[in-house]
């Protein structure tokens, strides 16, 4: 009996300590910039350029070396707790899906022609197997280790360092100020002769886009939440520097993510939070921004390009859209209050899955049948599906995007069960591609483009749907919950944030130092799932 109470004391520690080894791990990660020189004799492919030999690389090799490093400290605590200390694993279905994700991790290492690529990733990007083996490490021990609930507010917290940095980083590039002139900076980053642009400390301005998208409908449900009012402060400052950099990030995909989940944060605050509250911080908060928006525009007018434009080029492919988008919206609130909302949802999901899933299919089949033909008759005169207005004009609203996707999916049509391997898509597309694999921008194609698509490239539709599995389980417990009314917080809060980043993940890949964030928001998310079904 002692025994037993001994070792609870001594698990009790270990959670802890794997807690904060992961909330130092989600703070330093997406920070940390260093340049680490290597020798590289495949070619690596940045814009429009080919590479070989010696590289400097500064934004995510030490990210992905304190990723590994952290995980397999984290792991080996979490053994312990297991092995020695004699927890019991409750079994969870969540845990299954999961399985299936790794299953579909491990046989895309062993199925690539690239395996070495497949297992560590690209030399500029470091996002393979090893990489998702540990993604999937970290979301399962962060579900079963016990969190108090006071330090579930750290992880959010623990997000300003980066927003700061960041922020600080997006206004000087915007205004015109080269950092790279600053001695403190480059001594950071490692010396050396630098040169071009530095304004994030991820890799790309698409990433820093769709990571503040994440922060800051994280930061509204929190802001709306805290019934404290002076606590309402810290939320409200970091949905206010979260949205500048949308804004200055000169991305579309953060501020779309944004706009989507608004009103979606509003109805689910208006279940719980008092509406008065609710009208007063949502207007101060939309205010001051509209404030900052209108500044920032003035400055440089491609801030609304990057933002608002985008409904007039919806309103291009067809006026419908929008009207069709609000009515639906309005139709699904409207209906459930009269049906029982678990299963008109249940029906909802299983509905838009199948629409999706068939729409899928006959794309890829349609894009087959293209290929067969024209590999049998190289001049027949066929009419392509990129050949068609509609496709035109969505791959202009989504800046060549669609064209990427097509690309992919012809080689997600070779391999569709086991994949090719995680970031081996340059080696097998730049050898093979007619047109030197450049985009309609001149640039090179070296990524999909989408977190979806990556997986279905990487690891086939064995890692596709362990990836979908852990996002519908999510969504659907995450719903139940609010529709049981529970007022858990931080459940809403790092749920949104994780269901930003699936959102803003349709048009942006993933890496280190924005998968970190996604992985740990869906951890605790579950792990406040698994506290209310004990409760």
């Amino acid at each position: 009996m002692l025994d037993k109470y001994y070792n609870r004391g001594k698990i009790e520690q270990v959670d802890k300590i794997i807690l904060f080894i992961l909330l130092f791990m989600m703070c330093i990660i997406p920070i940390i910039t260093h340049g680490y020189t290597s020798t590289n004799y495949s070619p690596i492919f940045t814009l429009t350029l080919y590479s070989s030999g010696e590289r400097v690389e500064i934004f995510n090799f030490y990210k992905t070396t304190i990723l590994y490093l952290g995980t397999v400290v984290v792991f080996g605590l979490f053994m312990y707790k297991i092995l020695i200390l004699k927890e019991e694993l409750i079994q969870r279905k969540i845990s299954i899906i999961l399985f299936i994700l790794a299953i579909g991790v491990i046989l895309s290492v062993i199925f690539s022609d690239y395996k070495d690529i497949a297992l560590f990733g690209n030399p500029d990007r470091f996002e393979g197997a090893l990489a998702w083996f540990c993604y999937i490490v970290i979301f399962f021990v962060l579900y079963n280790i016990k969190i108090n609930i006071r330090d579930f507010k750290l992880f959010y917290l623990g997000l300003f360092p980066f927003l700061i940095v960041n922020l600080f980083l997006g206004l000087a590039q915007f205004f015109g100020v080269n950092v790279l002139e600053s001695k403190i900076l480059t001594f950071i980053i490692g010396g050396g002769n630098l040169s071009g642009t530095f304004w994030t400390t991820l890799y790309h301005f698409n990433l820093m886009s769709g990571i503040a998208s994440v922060i800051f409908s994280a930061s509204l449900v929190y802001m709306l939440f805290e019934k404290d009012i002076k606590k309402k402060i810290i939320p409200l400052i970091g949905s206010i520097i979260s949205f500048i950099i949308v804004l200055v990030s000169n991305s579309i995909s953060g501020f779309l993510a944004s706009i989507l989940l608004f009103p979606i944060i509003l109805v689910l605050a208006w279940r719980f939070v008092d509406k008065k509250e609710l009208c007063i911080w949502t207007i101060i908060m939309v205010v001051i921004n509209f404030i900052i928006y209108t500044i920032l525009d003035k400055y440089n007018p491609n801030v609304y390009q990057e933002t608002f434009s985008i409904f007039g080029k919806l309103n291009q492919v067809s006026v419908l859209i929008l009207p069709m988008l609000i009515i639906s919206f309005i139709l699904l609130i409207v209906i459930m209050k009269f049906v029982n909302k678990k299963k008109f949802f249940n029906f909802v999901m299983i509905f838009s899955v199948l629409i999706v899933s068939i729409g899928l299919l006959f794309f890829s089949d349609r894009l087959n049948k293209e290929n067969s033909i024209l590999e049998n008759n190289p001049s027949s005169n066929i009419v392509k599906i990129e050949d068609s207005k509609v496709f035109q004009a969505v791959n202009g609203m989504s800046t060549d995007r669609l064209n990427i996707w097509t690309k992919v999916m012809h080689f997600i049509n070779e391999n569709p069960i086991f994949g090719n391997g995680f970031d081996t898509f340059p080696y097998k597309f730049i050898s093979t591609d007619k047109n030197g694999a450049l985009s309609t921008y001149g640039e090179v194609i070296d990524k999909p483009h989408s977190w979806y698509m990556s997986v279905a490239y990487g690891s086939g539709v064995i890692g596709l749907l362990g990836l979908i599995g852990v996002i519908l389980y999510l969504i659907k417990q995450s719903f139940y919950r609010c529709v049981d009314k529970n007022n858990d917080k931080f459940l809403y809060i790092f749920f949104i944030g994780f269901l930003a980043y699936v959102i803003q993940g349709f048009f942006n890949d993933s890496l280190a130092g924005t998968s970190i964030i996604c992985w740990v928001f869906a951890g605790l998310t579950v792990n406040r799932i698994f506290e209310r079904k004990s409760e």
